[in-house]
This record gives structure tokens, C-alpha cells and sequence, in this order.
């Protein structure tokens, strides 16, 4: 199976679409955990509802995927520990809950039927929770691109490489990925 990320970034609705078209996307599922932006009010979950649809993407948000998350209190600290960064290493905890497997199994029954691109608001996966979502997806067989707007208004997808951007994922024999110190 495929998947998308794309940040939507400080982009307008018009070079967001041309994003989402470059890609052939036909459903944005939002992981944004409050999905609004003060700054881009277009970025809004009411707004995207109305937006999207008439460009012919559709829209979804999946609270359940989404970051901010707080420390956990249910997994060990040095079972994520190769993550410096705390808001990673929370979601990194999170991912082991089962409302991220509810959350996922909802991606995924989705992606099953249409083309999606998972939405955040940071416009490189490197600096966002897509990155360890994508990291649990390809690791379980998924094959995840990330689009991201380049030089000259070009679209860029790049497939993703676990590992290659912050701490190095390990799959387990359940499926769970968890961030080890080695």
C-alpha cells in the first residue's frame, strides 16, 4: 500500500492544491492534534472542509493520530530513548498506545480506496510527527512519499527512508516501532 505526507506550511490554498494534484492526492487526512492555524486561517479544519472538496480532495481529520502529545505514563522511559527531542519521544511513547493503532487502522482503511496524504503544519517531515508515523508505516510494508514544494514551484516527492532523519527506528515482532539508545 501507498501514502503521502505533505505539510501545509505557510502556502496559500492555490499552491497547496497544486501540491496535492502534482501528487494525484484525492483525500488529505489531518494529523493535526488541534487542527486550526491562527497565522493561515485558510489552514483551518471548518475552512479545509469547504476548500478541499470543491478542488476535489477530500478531507478527514484523524485526531487519533495527532502530535502534541504528553509524557506517557504507561511506557519506560529508555524504550524511546534514542530521541533527544521530548515532543518526539512522547509521540514515540504514544505510537506503542492502542488509540495510535485505532488511528492508523482508520489511515489505513482509508488508504485503502483512495490516494491520501497524511496533513500537518510543518512543511518538512523532519520537524514533524509525520516523520515517526511514517516511519511505523514503512516499517510494517507501506511504501510513504513525502511531498514538499521546491525550487521554483516545483513538487518534489522523495519516498522515505526510516532512519534517515532523527533516531533510528527498530521494528518489533508485533509491528510496534520503538527508538532505542543503542
Amino acid at each position: 500500500m501507498e501514502l503521502f505526507t505533505i505539510g501545509h506550511s505557510t502556502h496559500t490554498q492555490e499552491e497547496f492544491i497544486k501540491l496535492l494534484k502534482d501528487a494525484e492526492i484525492e483525500m488529505v487526512a489531518d494529523v493535526r492534534a488541534f487542527p486550526g492555524s491562527r497565522k493561515f486561517p485558510h489552514f483551518h479544519e471548518d475552512r479545509m472542509r469547504e476548500w478541499l472538496p470543491k478542488a476535489g480532495v477530500d478531507y478527514v481529520h484523524i485526531k487519533k493520530l495527532g502530535g502534541r502529545r504528553n509524557k506517557s505514563k504507561e511506557v519506560d522511559d529508555e524504550v524511546n530513548d534514542a530521541w533527544t527531542n521530548q515532543s518526539f519521544h512522547n509521540y514515540a511513547d504514544y505510537t506503542l498506545q492502542p488509540a495510535f493503532q485505532e488511528g492508523l487502522d482508520c489511515l489505513k482503511e482509508f488508504a485503502c480506496t483512495n490516494r491520501v496524504a497524511i496533513c500537518c503544519s510543518e512543511r518538512h517531515p523532519a520537524r514533524c510527527h509525520r516523520l515517526l508515523i511514517s516511519n511505523w508505516l514503512a516499517l510494517n510494508g507501506w511504501t510513504v512519499c513525502h511531498i514538499v514544494d521546491g525550487p521554483k514551484g516545483k513538487t518534489l516527492i522523495e519516498q522515505h527512508e526510516p532512519g534517515k532523519w532523527g533516531a533510528p527506528p527498530e521494528l518489533q515482532l508485533d509491528g510496534t516501532v520503538v527508538y532505542p539508545e543503542k
